[in-house]
């Protein structure tokens, strides 16, 4: 009996053992569906803090961008565009605009309210420290900071966590550039001033005649004998007679004189044979006519070069003049802002008809602009070879071309492409602006003068995904002003922004 009963407790011992054990295993269960349930609410948590600071990452990167792109107008300009963009650019369901539908013209009051989520300051970035240097000195960079407060978390609340926010930093800048300017310094560069611009029906006279007279002004109204501005009809075909009638051989002391040429190449003989002979002149209805006007055309066409009459580069002559009131506006616009631009000079006429280099990339715009101001239409040779001017100016940027910065090509011309002889100029010129395409360097064409060859400056740009504007003939720089300075905000727009944070 003893043994049955001992049995019977041992079974009733078991039986409580695994009673035991379901109950155990039901509060380990617990405890771990709480431990579970944990985990879940912290990895939502995780997931929304980490898409918040991704999307405020993504806000904050916008908002520089856009204020970067407009720091050329102004440092409160630049603040407002960063603010839009971060307030069309929410973080989860913070929306800064609270159903205001016309918050747009609410932006400057809506800035306001949230000036504790939105910071800006604007200066300069330093690549070499990879530093940002707060600066109201023509600014380039902007930085902007963004907080989201209140993040809502399932979790947080547990531990009396319940203002947790995220924050962002992005710096964004103007994106420094190498540019190569190539201008055309060739002899048809005077065209528009000379009086092969007036027709045989007379039309552009008044222009013409009136671009003459400011050019002999511009080069100080010299005096030659008994010459008028207005050139006077001789008849006689009698050179000595016809210097004497003009006073530039004169009887004095007994003797006759002569008054000197006043430039290395030429002559009053070759002057006077000019006037009676040059078909442009007699077009112009200025055969045999004698005087300043003729005179100044006579140098404009014949005795261009800098080594022939080497006080040309003073006088406003068109289109020439043209090109360097451009430059004079591509240089002030580019100082608008500090970004650390270069500039390359490279003249498209050279004694080997080829191209020069007449300043590598340099900050020194003032020493540019003064080289141009200097420079004459023919002012090494006539010949236009505007192939050579694009493959000087590729051979610059890639030699000597910052890497990060932009590099493109600005090439002004009157289009007229008639070097290197014997090939097709005008392919040549669009086979280097492949070349250029081919290094990433856009050209923007500008053309200038009545005899602009615009399908090919055209073509050029659109070779290379660049821009082409034109100032037409008989039309100078400053009837065009405004839209000049238009067509270098477009290359100012074509340089891109970059976050350098």
């Amino acid at each position: 009996m003893s043994g049955v009963n001992g049995a019977h407790r041992q079974g009733a011992q078991r039986k409580l053992r695994r009673k035991y054990r379901h109950g155990a295993i039901v509060v380990l269960a617990a405890i771990m569906m709480v431990f579970i349930l944990a985990l879940v609410a912290f990895s939502v948590d995780l997931g929304i803090i980490t898409l918040a600071k991704t999307e405020i990452k993504r806000s904050t990167d916008a908002a520089a961008l856009a204020g970067a792109g407009v720091l050329i107008e102004g440092t409160e300009a630049a603040n407002r565009q960063a603010f839009e963009l971060l307030v069309r650019n929410p973080v989860g369901n913070f929306d800064m605009t609270e159903g205001d539908d016309a918050w747009e013209d609410n932006l400057a009051t809506l800035m306001e309210e949230h000036a504790d989520e939105f910071e800006t300051e604007v200066g300069h970035w330093n690549p070499e420290t990879r530093t940002f240097e707060v600066s109201d000195e023509l600014p380039s960079t902007i930085r902007v900071v963004a907080t989201r407060p209140n993040l809502p978390l399932f979790f947080s609340g547990i531990f009396g966590i319940n203002n947790f926010s995220v924050s962002a930093e992005s710096i964004a800048q103007y994106q420094p550039r190498d540019i190569a300017v190539v201008l055309d310094f060739s002899g048809s560069m005077n065209d528009d001033s000379e009086l092969k611009r007036i027709d045989s029906s007379g039309n552009n006279r008044e222009v013409v005649e009136a671009s003459l007279a400011e050019i002999y002004a511009d080069l100080g109204s010299p005096t030659y004998g008994d010459m008028e501005f207005t050139p006077q009809y001789i008849s006689t075909t009698d050179t000595t007679q016809i210097k004497k009638d003009l006073g530039l051989r004169y009887y004095q002391d007994g003797m006759w004189h002569n008054v000197p040429y006043p430039y290395p190449s030429g002559s009053w003989d070759d002057y006077i044979n000019y006037v009676k002979n040059n078909y442009n002149v007699y077009r112009a209805g200025y055969r045999k006519k004698y005087g300043y006007m003729t005179l100044i055309n006579y140098w404009l066409e014949s005795k261009c070069q800098h080594s022939q009459t080497p006080d040309l580069w003073k006088g406003n002559a068109q289109p020439i003049g043209s090109v360097k009131d451009a430059v004079a506006v591509f240089m002030e616009y580019i100082q608008e802002v500090d970004t650390d631009d270069r500039v390359a000079l490279v003249i498209y006429n050279s004694y080997s008809q080829q191209a020069l280099v007449e300043h590598s990339l340099t900050e020194d715009f003032a020493a540019v602009s003064n080289t141009v101001e200097h420079r004459q239409a023919g002012h090494y040779d006539s010949y236009t070879n505007i192939g050579d001017g694009i493959r000087y100016a590729k051979q610059e940027l890639d030699a000597n071309g910052r890497m990060g910065a932009f590099k493109m090509i600005v090439l002004m011309t009157d289009g007229i492409a008639n070097k290197p002889s014997g090939v097709d100029a005008a392919q040549y010129a669009k086979d280097q602006a492949d070349l250029a395409k081919e290094n990433g360097y856009p050209i923007v064409t500008i053309s200038l003068g009545s005899g602009a060859d615009t399908s090919l400056m055209q073509s050029i740009a659109d070779r290379t995904n660049g821009h082409h504007f034109n100032i037409p003939g008989t039309d100078t720089v400053t009837d065009h002003h405004e839209d000049l300075l238009q067509v270098f905000r477009n290359i100012a727009d074509a340089r891109p922004l970059i976050l350098v944070k």
